[in-house]
């Protein structure tokens, strides 16, 4: 038996469509995914609209947009992108945008042409350090779904400051299929192997030289604003402002107010700051005060409403004064389709705030936080609440809201508020200490988790301790004697608290499940696994299913909890019916479920699926070691020993990594794989060992002692030590017996029937055959009598009587024409639950619809082009989804791929 500590998923909206966002600031993600409105009558750019173009060429994987700020990077492409018929995607960037924003964002955006993409922010887990690479195959799974071509835009991404941010875009941009074509638009070059991409001929690059208005491009914009000036000043403006399209545009604005405007020309300064200012003076000179004042004040906030226009202004004609100033073309983008949402443009902003007095914009930025919490926006309130200094309400907006986000698992939101509030303030209030403590509990972090959850501060009677409490039972529930004292007293505390309750209830079950009380753990467990259903909140429904799967397996129903595992799964899907990476922990008990009903090629695939998806989430090997035997196991039966040992030994980083020392299995899990690859002196080496016993109070490792007795009885087998071999297994019969562990009872019975055979006492044997196969049968475990009772066969039919269905297919397991694998450890080819053709057995990613349109014109003697123009694709997208095809089929040629799939009945 194996128990695990699981700090469970993230983020996730339980069955259905995800909404457009399930973060604390919804109300503002469509003024993040929408193109910013094209002013009336914009000037044609035709050699920008070329280069835009030559970046839709099959080959090309990025086109980037680079050049200072004001130089019309946005609007050329924004203007390029409405004349296009290809569907867009666009999202505007800023430098709060970390990973899980960018993520949630980026699916918003992408879900018009790919609504699988909605499914993606929940699968990011709940801490902060997951793994680009992760995100990366969750986006391009959704938007590979549909061959459709699609425009990403990534406006004003010179404001990413976050790693996993460039990561995710390097992978993204070096994998993405042909037919999704990006374009960043950036005022400094981002980290993105720019060389590699020019030497691939990958990168089309637009820059200031592309950017530049021209004389006539100049003539048209002023003209428009309503300025005519003649050849010579025309050309002095353009050459003054290098064609910069701010410059032209403060220009047309200055200009259209004086008396004069070829003299307001000659006085501009070659400098672009200079320039700038200058413009700047002249355009807030001519404007009457009430409008300047209202300009400078509501600089003050990144995105405004007229109400809050009004707030900061105290003017009840605040939503007119918009009116006006983008009507006088003053630098006001609208960010929504209804004219609701409004920005200035970066630069005018930037000069508007510095005409503010630093205490004046402090209290206006206040003002500002208060209507952003009561509007909903707890994400920009406690923002702008610690940028003015007013910790006090950025703590209060914190405890408001803090739950909230944990419940709807926007962990990384609520790790980032609480960090930006700092220990001393999160310390003094109890309910955000221990929701601190519990998103480091789920970033992985345990160690941290746990000091937290035991400093001296913690121990007040409220629900907040109780959480605390019930923190520590979990993590210690496989190591801490205290641990179910801890998670009772807990669970007192927190009262009807659903969520918690099922934590609670979960550090119970599993400490029960620990020490051998398996009925009431799995009492416990299934009342745990209830409240979190009634909670309604995956951030409790995943972490249950796990020790409840594993309960069940314990008591004999193995085939309950796959049923359990995949039920969950089946609800925790991404867009092509891949599960979520959220729920890493059932995709390791349906492949424990799956090799123990003798399908090591399913159990492999969902151990290892689910193994990458815990680390790419940061979670670490200590936390999930339990695993790592079956996972060794299935190897060894469907590859290598040399493959099954590697990988199954924690490092020092794991440890240092979650803070605490678990347990580890490895010693005795490289002894069977010795044994199994025949080297009995190597597993007798670790048989012999000395290894300490158990104390009274550390229930876990007494049951990995029992297990590792198990192991030394099958060494004892192995060197033909019979005699010593019973002795043990008597008493590990009786110890099972008494914990009700049936998987290890069932191979206790196996190898008592080989050491009773091997000793002269057939009717123990047979006593003892018959033990295991009425043990195994109802739950189906198959695979204890193929890793330890393959030498039994011929007294199967003996038996058959117990349970004649059963017999025959553990016969039929045991045939020599089923064996398969490595030396001395049999493996049946089963297929592992396939639902159709594309789900064949041996694949580690089915083929998807269009991938199977593809293999069958392959099949045909098609070639690339014939692909291209029977699937009404692109040349470089046929190419694409034949490299996919050879690449999922493990074949390097098309004669090699189609062997495969003929094999797997896929054509």
């Amino acid at each position: 038996m194996a128990l695990s500590i699981d700090p469970g998923p993230g983020s996730v909206a339980a069955g259905g469509d995800m909404p457009m966002d399930r973060g604390v600031a919804s109300p503002l993600v469509s003024t993040k995914v929408r193109p910013p409105t094209l002013a009336a009558g914009m000037v044609a750019r035709a050699r920008v609209d070329r280069r835009l173009d030559a970046g839709l060429a099959d080959g090309v994987r990025l086109t980037l947009v680079s050049a200072p700020p004001g130089y019309g990077k946005t609007a050329a492409v924004a203007a390029w992108a409405s004349g296009s018929s290809l569907p867009l995607a666009w999202v505007s960037l800023d430098e709060g945008d970390d990973l899980e924003r960018f993520v949630r964002h980026l699916a918003a955006a992408l879900a018009p042409g790919r609504p699988g993409a909605l499914r993606v922010p929940a699968a990011l887990g709940a801490n902060g350090n997951v793994a680009p690479d992760l995100v990366a195959a969750l986006l391009l799974e959704a938007v590979e779904l549909d061959d459709r071509e699609i425009v990403l835009v990534l406006d004003d991404y010179h404001a990413v400051v976050s790693p996993p941010v460039h990561a995710l875009l390097r992978i993204l941009i070096e994998r993405a299929p042909p037919f999704l074509h990006t374009v960043v638009v950036t005022r400094e070059d981002p980290p993105l192997q720019l060389a590699k991409l020019r030497a691939h001929r990958a990168l089309v690059e637009i820059r200031v030289d592309e950017l530049r208005f021209t004389a006539p491009e100049a003539a048209e914009l002023l003209a428009m604003a309503g300025t005519r000036l003649h050849d010579a000043n025309l050309e002095r403006l353009t050459v003054r402002t290098e064609g910069w399209a701010a410059g032209l545009q403060l220009a047309a604005a200055a200009l259209g107010e004086g008396p004069d405007p070829g003299a307001s020309v000659a006085a501009l300064s070659g400098s672009r700051r200079f320039v700038f200012d200058y413009l700047a003076d002249e355009v807030l000179a001519g404007l009457p005060l009430d409008l300047r004042d209202f300009l400078a004040r509501t600089s003050v906030v990144d995105r405004f409403t007229a109400a809050l226009c009004s707030e900061l202004t105290g003017r009840p004609d605040a939503g007119d004064l918009l009116a006006v100033a983008e009507r006088r073309n003053l630098f006001v983008v609208r960010l929504d389709g209804e004219g609701r949402w409004f920005r200035y443009h970066h630069l005018f902003a930037d000069y508007l705030r510095s005409l503010v007095d630093p205490e004046e914009r402090r209290r206006l930025e206040r003002r500002a936080a208060t209507w952003f919490e009561a509007a909903g926006l707890p994400d920009e309130a406690i923002a702008l609440a610690l940028r003015s200094g007013a910790h006090d309400q950025a703590a209060r907006a914190v405890h408001a809201h803090a739950r909230a986000a944990f419940e709807s698992g926007e962990i990384g939101v609520l790790g980032r508020w609480l960090d930006a509030l700092g220990p001393a303030i999160v310390d003094a209030d109890p309910e955000l200490a221990s929701l601190r403590a519990w998103t480091l509990f789920y970033g992985g972090r345990l160690g941290e988790a746990l000091r937290l959850a035991d400093r001296p501060g913690a121990s007040a009677p409220t629900p907040g301790h109780g959480r605390f409490l019930i923190l520590r039972g979990l993590i210690g529930s496989t190591t801490d004697p205290a641990a179910e004292s801890n998670a009772i007293a807990g669970l007192e505390l927190v009262d009807q608290d659903p969520l918690f309750r099922a934590l609670g209830l979960e550090a119970v079950g599993l400490t029960r499940l620990a020490r051998g009380d398996t009925d009431t753990a799995i009492d416990a467990l299934r009342e745990a696994y209830a409240e979190a259903r009634r909670s309604g909140t995956p951030l409790a429904v995943l972490p249950a299913v796990n020790p409840l799967a594993h309960g069940l397996e314990t008591i004999g129903r193995r085939d309950e909890a796959e049923t359990l595992c995949r039920e969950v799964l089946a609800e925790f899907a991404g867009p092509a019916g891949r599960p979520l990476p959220i729920a890493w922990s059932a995709r390791l008990v349906l492949g424990i479920a799956r090799y123990e009903a003798d399908d090591p090629v399913g159990a492999r695939n969902e151990l290892e699926a689910g193994l990458r998806d815990a680390e790419a989430l940061g979670v670490r090997r200590p936390v999930f070691g339990w695993a790592l035997p079956y996972l060794a196991l299935a190897r060894a039966a469907t590859g290598s020993i040399e493959e099954a040992l590697a990988g199954i030994r924690p490092t020092s980083a794991d440890t240092t990594a979650t803070g605490l020392t678990l347990p580890s299995l490895s010693g005795e899990t490289e002894a069977r794989l010795r044994l199994v690859g025949g080297d009995i002196a190597a597993a007798a080496r670790w048989a012999d060992a000395p290894r300490p016993e158990a104390p009274p109070d550390a229930p876990i490792l007494a049951l990995l002692a029992r297990s590792a007795e198990l192991t030394v009885a099958r060494v004892r087998l192995a060197q033909g030590r019979m005699r010593d071999a019973a002795d043990l297994l008597a008493g590990l019969h009786e110890t099972f017996t008494k914990g009700r562990d049936v998987p290890e009872l069932i191979s206790v019975a196996i190898l008592q029937a080989r050491a009773a055979q091997a000793l002269g006492h057939p009717a123990l044997a047979r006593s003892s055959l018959e033990e295991a196969i009425r043990l195994a049968a109802p739950g189906g475990y198959v695979r204890r009598f193929v890793d330890d009772g393959a030498s039994l066969r011929p007294s199967l039919a003996g038996v058959r009587p117990v349970d004649p269905a059963f017999v025959d297919r553990l016969l039929d397991a045991l045939s020599p024409g089923r064996v398969e694998g490595a030396p001395g450890l049999s493996g049946s080819s089963r297929p592992a639950g396939s639902s159709g053709p594309s789900g064949a057995v041996g694949l580690v990613e089915p083929l998807t619809p269009r991938e199977l349109d593809v293999l069958r014109l392959m099949a045909t003697g098609a070639g690339n082009a014939r692909i291209a123009e029977e699937l009404f694709v692109s040349l470089g997208t046929a190419k694409w989804h034949v490299a996919h095809i050879l690449a999922k089929l493990g074949s390097s040629s098309r004669t090699a791929a189609l062997v495969r799939a003929q094999a797997l009945g896929l054509v």
